[in-house]
């Protein structure tokens, strides 16, 4: 069942998002500010098995959008790639820093790795490129090296090295990262010794999803603590689109539906956000309050893939019910979507 609604909230989204080929609210005029992108990232933003992961559906949806002014960038990747579409080949914005096997921050244990943080100083990369908007996807290998212990401060001491160099208009997506399946990618776990070799596959497949719960938690509280501090940083949940048991090719990165679906969400998730930024500023004294938030799709699709969310209550049942139907179910999340971006 759970199969099924993922596949139905998938085929929802992707429809409402690439049956639209005239501007939406938030489309960009040519002759406005460039907006720089750049996802940042591990193997699964580099686009293990699948050149271009997520990035490619991304920069196409946008421009489908109706988005003529969005650049991507950083240090690897070119401005022009492409790649077959629905039978067709079409155009992607490449750029982008998403480097293979790394961890937050360099680690030294019994699995050394590489740390985005350190490459990222480096090479400057956050000056050098000088992005309007961070897209920041990091912890997956922090977890299979068994680097669990401080992960939360280190992506913490990530971002605020972000917004540190980039400019104070700077917005940094921060996303949880997607399940596992320990089982089918058991090898790749050998860091954790006795506690893997001690348990049946079953048992530590259990654990592993502990520590992608716990982290996944420690983001979304992660943002808000930073979000009070008055800083430029906003929750993305690409864990939320993507179901473990159909969506990965390896057991831990995407398939090529799983990127389509990642791609899909940044594309919803920037087009609420660049186009809020279009919207005019109420007159003085005026008080405009809006009814639904992208958040609002968000948790909507979480909740119809099974997954707790305490957006969705017995309180507010109702907003979320468009249908009247006494019933959350994928016509409700088309409706919701229709209500944003139309």
């Amino acid at each position: 069942m759970k199969n099924t609604i993922a596949k139905l909230v998938a085929a929802a989204v992707a429809a409402a998002s690439l049956g639209m080929v005239l501007p939406s609210a938030g489309a960009a005029d040519s002759g406005e500010k460039t907006v720089r992108i750049m996802p940042v990232g591990d193997s699964i933003t580099d686009g293990y098995w699948e050149q271009g992961g997520y990035r490619k559906y991304l920069s196409y949806t946008l421009a489908q959008k109706g988005y003529t002014n969005i650049d991507f960038v950083g240090p690897k990747g070119s401005d022009r790639e492409s790649f077959t579409y629905n039978g067709k080949e079409v155009n992607y914005d490449g750029n982008y820093a998403g480097y293979s096997g790394y961890a937050i921050q360099n680690m030294n244990g019994a699995e050394p790795r590489s740390g985005i943080l350190e490459t990222l100083s480096a090479g400057d990369y956050i000056k050098e490129y000088s992005p309007d908007i961070v897209l920041l996807q990091i912890g997956t290998n922090d977890i299979i090296s068994s680097y669990n212990d401080g992960a939360a401060e280190r992506l913490e001491n990530l971002i605020n090295y972000i917004l540190s160099e980039g400019s104070p208009d700077q917005e940094v997506f921060v996303t949880t990262i997607p399940d596992m399946d320990a089982v089918t990618a058991a090898d790749w776990f050998w860091s954790y010794g006795e506690v893997k070799w001690n348990s049946t596959k079953e048992e530590f497949a259990a654990i592993v999803q502990g520590y992608v719960d716990t982290y996944n938690a420690s983001v979304a509280e992660l943002v808000r603590k930073m979000q009070s501090e008055g800083k430029n940083v906003r929750f993305g949940d690409i864990n939320s689109v993507l179901d473990a048991s159909s969506d990965l090719y390896d057991g831990v990165h995407p398939n090529e539906a799983g990127y389509e679906k990642m791609g899909l969400y940044w594309a919803e998730v920037l087009d609420g956000y660049l186009g809020s930024q279009n919207v005019s500023e109420p007159a003085s004294g005026e008080i405009i309050e809006k009814e639904y938030e992208v958040a609002d799709l968000v948790a909507l699709a979480s909740h119809l893939l099974g997954r707790r969310q305490e957006r969705i209550t017995a309180a507010n049942f109702s907003k979320y019910d468009l249908t009247q139907d006494g019933k959350l179910n994928v016509y409700d999340l088309i409706l919701l979507r229709r209500k944003l971006f139309s």
